[in-house]
This record gives structure tokens, sequence and C-alpha cells, in this order.
């Protein structure tokens, strides 16, 4: 019986390593279209969002993108809010998380100014820029690194 339930402790595991970097890798691309926006928010919504306080802030983040394409300025504004409030529940949960706060910050830099979601951002950045060599995961210290530097935040 050990065995088993170690069995599917490990499956899990690898199943959300092999998730985790889809939605990563997806992430980066999400911002460019509405294809590519509407393809990443399909991928998380799919995946256990609910029950992911990572997953749970990618979901944020594709809501606040459906926000940005959205015709109907009730549907952007609808989207925009549900997706900041995930991003900043995900956030409050794990405040020590740079992927969370990557996340976050992702989204202010972006976010039109009349949304007023822009206060976190010299927090997150100098969080991510403190932080971002104790990463303990390579893989998401890659990531992390290649978001900082394509990101209009770091730019001086």
């Amino acid at each position: 019986m050990r065995f088993f339930l170690l069995l599917i402790g490990l499956f899990s595991f690898t199943t959300y390593a092999t998730d985790i970097k889809e939605v990563r890798n997806q992430y980066r691309y999400a911002k460019e279209s509405e294809g590519n926006a509407e393809k990443f928010y399909q991928l998380v919504l799919k995946m256990d969002h609910e029950n992911n306080n990572i997953l749970s802030a990618y979901y944020g983040c594709a809501l606040t993108l459906k926000a940005s394409f959205a015709k109907k300025r009730g549907d952007k504004i609808s989207f925009f809010k549900q997706g900041k409030k995930l991003i900043d529940m995900a956030i409050a949960k794990d405040m020590n998380n740079i992927e969370l706060r990557m996340i976050r910050l992702s989204v202010q830099v972006n976010a039109p100014k009349i949304t007023r979601y822009f206060k976190n951002i010299d927090e997150d950045k100098a969080y991510i820029t403190k932080n971002i060599d104790e990463i303990p995961s390579s893989h998401l210290r890659e990531f992390i690194k290649g978001f900082v530097s394509q990101s209009k935040a770091f730019k001086k």
C-alpha cells in the first residue's frame, strides 16, 4: 500500500513538473496575440488551479490577458478584477514566492493606469532582484532571469 501511495505521489509530482513547465512556456508568449492569450488561458483553465497557489496566480494572469483582448468594456473590467484578485490572494498566502511576485509584476507593469494596479511594482522588482540567485530550481531561476531580461520594469 505504501509503495502504491509513493508511486501516485511521484506520478503527481512528475505530472505537475511537466505541467508547470508548459504553463511557463506558454506564459512567455501569451501577451503577443489574442490567440496565444486564449491558448494560455485554456491550458491553465484545465489544470488544478483551484488547489495550487502558483497555478491560481497564472490563471489570474490569464484572466487579465483575456481582459486586454476583450471587446466589451464590462468583460474587460470583470476579467481584470477576477485575475487581479486571484494573483493577490496567491501572494497573500505566500509572500516569499518569487514566481508569484514575478507574475504580479508582469501584470502590473502591463496593466493600464486606469486599473490602478501598479502599487507593488517597486516592491516586487526589489524582491526579485534580491532573491533571484537564491532560487534552488535551475529551471525556475533561468525562467525568471529570462523574464527580467525582457521586462520593461527592469529596463533603464
